[in-house]
């Protein structure tokens, strides 16, 4: 980082931070509404409105959930001339947001319920919303379920006063009754207000339930503009142990405090038809999650992946899904669940957990190969710090280049936001707004925060670039790609916020965030996209508690500061003072060190079998009257069979005698083509001029002490005398030579002894001699061919062998044509899967 492009960063950053918190009021939802009381609060609230309704809140269930009101903004943007923002709204204390507390029966929801609505019409009894203000602005009981208020007074006329001005609050000085047949005299209390009995009336059908319906007096500015409360008449009996006493009272059915425009219902959110654009989005998202699992499978399979780093991503982001979860619904519905109810949210939430976990592992992984596969993205940081080094100044100087990015960002989503005259609010997971709901906001909101942050690196960002840059090789058209897949999917997953516009207007926004990020993670890597997407998405998530009255919201908003400050003061201070990453050491993992060692067994393989092979004769000899040909199959790479063949002259250099071999080393590969290779040279020393017999014998006694004791070898020889047509035939332990003659073909009994080379120090081998005719075919061979098994499990057979032979029309083949047949045989037999080497070695006289 230069200290120029430092400066340039740090300005950029520096405004854009400053924009959001200047154009607060403008594009967000809680600008100059930050929300003052606590879900701890309201239930506090609620506990003493319900005694005064009559009721104890001890033995029933409540749960509080925050909702924005963004149906009620927006009918008001299209409903009055001038500009409404969400600062303005606010601070007229319109009722744009407010917490819904339901008080119902305890223990007797058996499943998951994420709305509120869902909750009251499962187990409700009451439900009251509270606005910003910390008055209830509305009060429903639930149809079927029996309403647990009762408030005596001595008139109905009292009882709706006591209900609307001493317990809900609302100073009925300020309004006065509606309706048609309003007393134009009313009589004046001593207060000089209008008594209880002005009150205007509406009774229902059955004369049961009363409505009461007031509107604010003209001149008035505070409060909602009209107030409307249903009682219902009720007879109540009290037994004790010791009386028993009838109650005359009121049942408080329902209350409503609401402004002109404002829906009699307000909604969590925006609701809308889903169009196409919203079905090709989520199918962006599947198809990136699929792409993510194909793509970490196949590097799994191909050993790319670091098992303890892939665990530990998998196990964090597993556990703070299901904490995150767990501690929602603690805070929310706990006391609603039954037992059957509780096991289900454990289930739900586990396995939320579970599948972001994997999908977070593979996404890792799938990254990290592709960011060592072009040596970019920090990934040598991310080493260092796997590693336990956590002050280290590249590390520290990605983390800044990360704040100031941040700030970038945020600039840029103000700008967007205000020049499309929208805002944003609070989406933070499926159940819209839910941090506001949950108790410990220091602990959940910086889980939602670094999950999150790992989630959107990893796999939006970081796996998008490296698999776009897999395929496409022009460097701007990566960039541009990446740009464009990264901002659909961000609109999709891993947000925390959302427009009234729909997810068309959302892509705008994070097209332009999404462009940011990407460039910044193709200029500097995952460490600074990572420390910007904290940034962004920490702010984000405690704007709304920015001001709060309420000391355990502004505190999650100080923490949340304070540790944005630290993080760039450890960022600093590692810059300043930490190692350089070259002190570090160069980290290969292990499956790397693994592919390399890999790649270099195949190279030392590769270089064993060339050495095999060339040991090997390439053509075989030529002379007058015969015609011989050979060859060899490995079942590996290397293996430990052996052929040779050596024309020998005379004193006038006219061909003498042909020696052929034929080694068979136990054991495959490797272990068994190094002594292989050791006998070649023994025996192409002598092979010349001495015969079978001879060669054997003092040969045994070197291979004895210098091989494995493990270690055998079989070796058959003969030695052709051109001009006697005589053929010595000696054999270490091999597979018994075939001569065919006639039409015939059988095996040759060589004398004993028939132990393998190696077995013993000193062996004296004997050789049989035979005279071969014209047109006789004489075969050495190893086990391999005897030896080979079909897909059935059959083996071939030794006794199958001369019955070959003579299946061969050899009067019409050449020796070459002859080995090349058996070849095919062998191979075709065994399916070209071959258990042991198979080397042949073919005579024709």
């Amino acid at each position: 980082m230069t200290n120029k492009s430092s400066y340039i960063l740090f300005g950029f950053g520096l405004i854009g931070i400053l924009l959001f918190f200047f154009l607060r009021p403008e594009i967000d939802y809680n600008g100059k509404g930050a929300i003052k009381e606590s879900a701890t609060d309201i239930e506090q609230k609620l506990g003493d409105i319900a005694t005064k309704l009559g009721f104890s809140v001890d033995s029933l269930a409540m749960g509080t959930f925050f909702q924005q009101h963004t149906q009620y903004m927006e009918l008001l943007k299209d409903s009055l001339e001038e500009k409404i923002t969400p600062g303005k709204m606010n601070e007229r204390q319109a009722h744009t947001q407010s917490w819904v507390s339901v008080i119902g029966k305890k223990d007797v929801l058996n499943g998951v319920f994420i709305s509120n609505h869902s909750l009251f019409e499962n187990a409700g009894l009451l439900k009251f919303v509270i606005n910003n203000q910390g008055k209830v602005i509305r009060i429903n009981d639930h149809e079927e379920n029996p309403n647990p208020s009762f408030v005596q007074a001595d008139s109905i006329e009292a009882a709706a006063e006591l209900v609307v001005g001493d317990i809900l609050g609302y100073p009925l000085d300020n309004y006065m009754l509606a309706g048609d047949d309003l007393d134009p005299e009313p009589e004046l209390g001593n207060e000089g207000r209008d008594t209880v009995t002005t009150f205007q009336t509406n009774i229902d059908e059955s004369g049961s339930e009363i409505s009461f319906n007031w509107v604010r007096k003209p001149g008035v500015m505070e409060g909602p503009q009209t107030l409307s409360l249903s009682l219902d008449i009720l007879v109540k009996e009290f037994i004790t142990d010791t009386d028993f006493s009838t109650r005359f009272g009121y049942v408080v059915r329902s209350f409503t405090a609401k402004n002109d425009l404002e829906p009699l219902k307000l909604n969590s959110g925006l609701t809308s038809e889903v169009s196409v654009f919203d079905y090709v989005l989520i199918a962006c998202a599947l198809f990136l999650a699929i792409m993510v699992f194909i793509v970490g499978v196949k590097n799994i399979f191909n050993g790319k992946v670091e098992w303890r780093r892939a665990l530990a991503i998998f196990i964090c982001i597993a556990l703070v899904t299901w904490g995150w979860r767990s501690i929602y619904f603690w805070s929310t519905i706990d006391e609603f669940l039954s037992s059957a109810g509780f096991f289900s949210v454990v289930i739900n939430s586990l396995l939320w957990g579970l599948i972001l976990g994997l999908y977070a592992a593979l996404a890792y992984i799938s990254w990290e190969a592709f960011a060592r596969s072009y040596k970019h993205g920090q990934v040598e940081l991310l080493d260092a710090f796997w590693q336990r080094k956590l002050f280290v100044r590249e590390s520290g100087e990605a983390m800044i280049n990360g704040f100031f990015i941040g700030g970038i960002m945020l600039g840029v989503f103000t700008m967007v936001l205000y020049l499309n005259d929208t805002y944003f609010f609070q989406s933070d997971s499926q159940f819209g707004f839910s941090e506001a709901s949950i108790r410990p906001k220091i602990l959940t909101i910086n889980m939602a925060a670094w999950s999150a942050t790992w989630l959107i690196g990893f796999a939006q960002v970081g796996f998008v670039y490296g698999m776009t840059r897999h395929w496409i090789k022009n460097s701007w058209l990566v960039l541009g790609t990446s740009i464009i897949l990264s901002s659909l999917f961000l609109t999709v997953l891993g947000r925390t916020i959302a427009t009234p516009d729909g997810l068309q207007q959302d892509v705008i926004i994070f097209l332009c965030i999404g462009s940011v990020i990407v460039y910044s993670y193709e200029k500097f890597g995952i460490v600074t996209v990572n420390t910007a997407w904290w940034l962004f998405m920490s702010v984000l998530l405690v704007s709304p508690y920015i001001g709060s009255e309420s000391m355990e919201l502004a505190s999650a908003g100080w923490f949340q500061g304070f540790l944005i400050v630290s993080l760039f003061a450890y960022g600093f201070i590692s810059y300043k003072y930490g190692i350089p990453v070259s002190e570090v050491g160069d980290y290969i993992p292990e499956y790397q060190e693994r592919i390399a060692q890999q790649l270099r067994v195949e190279k030392e393989i590769e270089i064993a079998r060339e050495s095999q092979y060339k040991l090997m004769p390439l053509q075989p000899p030529v002379a007058e009257g015969f015609d011989v040909y050979g060859f060899f199959l490995p079942s590996f790479e290397v293996g430990g069979d052996y052929f040779d063949y050596v024309l020998s002259n005379d004193e006038n250099g006219d061909p003498r005698a042909l020696t052929m071999t034929v080694v068979d080393v136990s054991g495959k590969s490797m272990r068994a083509a190094m002594p292989a290779v050791f006998t070649s040279g023994l025996l192409l020393s002598r092979m010349k001029d001495d015969p079978p017999e001879k060669i054997l014998s003092d040969v045994s006694d070197p291979i004895y002490n210098r091989t494995d004791k493990r270690t055998f070898i079989t070796c058959a020889m003969a030695r052709y005398d051109l001009k006697s047509k005589e053929m010595k035939v000696a054999n270490a332990g091999h597979c018994k030579p075939i001569l065919k003659r006639n039409g015939a073909a059988d095996f040759i009994q060589t004398p004993e002894p028939r132990f393998p080379l190696g077995l013993k120090s000193d062996t004296k081998y004997e050789a049989m001699e035979l005279k071969l005719k014209k047109g006789d075919v004489f075969l050495l061979y190893s086990d391999g061919l005897p030896e080979a098994i079909n897909e059935a499990g059959v083996r071939f057979g030794f006794e199958e062998v001369p019955r070959l032979m003579e299946r061969i029309d050899t009067e019409k083949l050449s020796a070459n044509e002859i080995a090349q047949e058996i070849k095919r045989t062998v191979q075709k037999f065994s399916n070209y899967q071959l258990v042991d080497d198979t080397t042949v070695i073919c005579l024709k006289v």
